[in-house]
């Protein structure tokens, strides 16, 4: 099923992550090379492409948990400007605030949040434009996870818990032996959990003049990128509203855009994109994070999601994901660890 976010770009500074990859495990695929190295610096590639990428390697490397071990091995080269900038910063709390103000840079999107809960922080990113994949986030995650480490020079940092939105695998042994600590899947969100006492420490190479320099540098870069986010953040926002607003038709959300219908089909269609199949997405979605938060009923939920009855609602949820409401709803309650439910996104 298309999703917003796959016509979405990310950074192809990455593509030097995966080359080194490549030669550190020995691999000399000549296609995947070629293509790799026709990413400059500060140039940008598709979330599909990027997605796609990642799946080669996984084929090729079907005894690695690849998606981890490139996060593991990312370095500040690797993020450009990005990367720089954070480990200049004085503490961990301010390198994730710069993080969170210019990750642009690394991908368009939904951007990380921080949120305290309790003694734990949680870095959280929503699935506003849909998910992306399994390996992706891996990376993502990791690679939060080696960043933290390398500015405050503890390899031994932790994180306590962290949570995936794509169906669990077969196994999630390998996954909690690589991290030594509780991972849960099929979650409404990404989410990154380490103690908040992390956001005190301090960076090692802390260098205000430095981080001055790194922060024009950044305002700069993010000021020239393509504002591809723009047509997508108002459709899905369009898309919400004619979904909560009980009349989900190619009509209204073009009238809320101020264009015509056949407009709006021309650009989804040049991007790949289908309707009705981002609308499914987008119930999916919104499905979740209601059934996910509590606060609402069923009847309420499917009223939202643009269906004149529950049982509408609950025959479309047990399709989407092969479960029922509330079942989908226990899991998330209790973690989440061992549930098998599909994703059709």
């Amino acid at each position: 099923m298309p999703t917003l976010l796959a016509d979405m770009n990310v950074s192809g500074d990455l593509a030097a992550l995966l080359l080194d990859y490549l030669a550190a495990n020995q691999l000399q695929i000549a296609e995947l090379e070629r293509e790799l190295k026709q990413f400059q610096p500060a140039s940008r590639m598709r979330f599909q492409q990027w997605w796609r990428l990642l799946e080669q390697l996984q084929q090729h490397l079907p005894g690695h948990l690849v998606g981890m071990e490139l996060g593991q091995s990312i370095k500040p080269a690797y993020v450009g400007v990005l990367g720089y900038l954070t480990l200049s910063c004085d503490t961990v709390a301010e390198a994730l605030q710069r993080f969170q103000r210019y990750q642009r840079l690394l991908h368009d999107g939904d951007t990380a949040r921080l949120e305290i809960r309790h003694d734990q922080a949680c870095l959280c990113w929503s699935n506003q434009y849909g998910p992306s994949t399994q390996l992706s986030d891996e990376v993502l995650v990791m690679g939060m996870i080696a960043n933290l480490r390398a500015m405050t020079g503890q390899p031994d940092l932790q994180p306590t818990r962290i949570n995936f939105v794509c169906a669990a695998p077969l196994s999630t042994q390998e996954y909690q032996q690589f991290v030594q600590c509780p991972i849960a899947f099929d979650q409404p969100q990404l989410e990154l959990h380490f103690p908040v006492d992390y956001l005190r420490l301090s960076v090692t190479n802390s260098d205000p003049a430095l981080k001055q320099l790194l922060e024009q540098q950044a305002q700069t870069l993010l000021s020239v990128l393509p504002q591809q986010v723009d047509f997508f953040d108002r459709l899905q926002q369009a898309m919400v509203k004619s979904v909560q607003g009980g009349e989900p038709t190619l009509e209204t959300v073009a009238r809320s855009l101020a264009m015509s219908r056949r407009t709006l089909h021309r650009r989804l269609q040049e991007r790949g994109l289908v309707f009705k199949e981002l609308l499914k997405a987008i119930r999916y979605q919104l499905a979740r994070q209601y059934l996910a938060e509590r606060h609402l009923t069923l009847a309420e939920i499917a009223l939202l999601l643009g269906y004149s009855e529950q049982s509408a609602f609950s025959r479309a949820f047990r399709h989407w994901s092969g479960t029922t409401p509330l079942q989908y709803q226990k899991s998330v309650v209790s973690g989440g660890s061992s549930s098998s439910i599909k994703s059709p996104l």
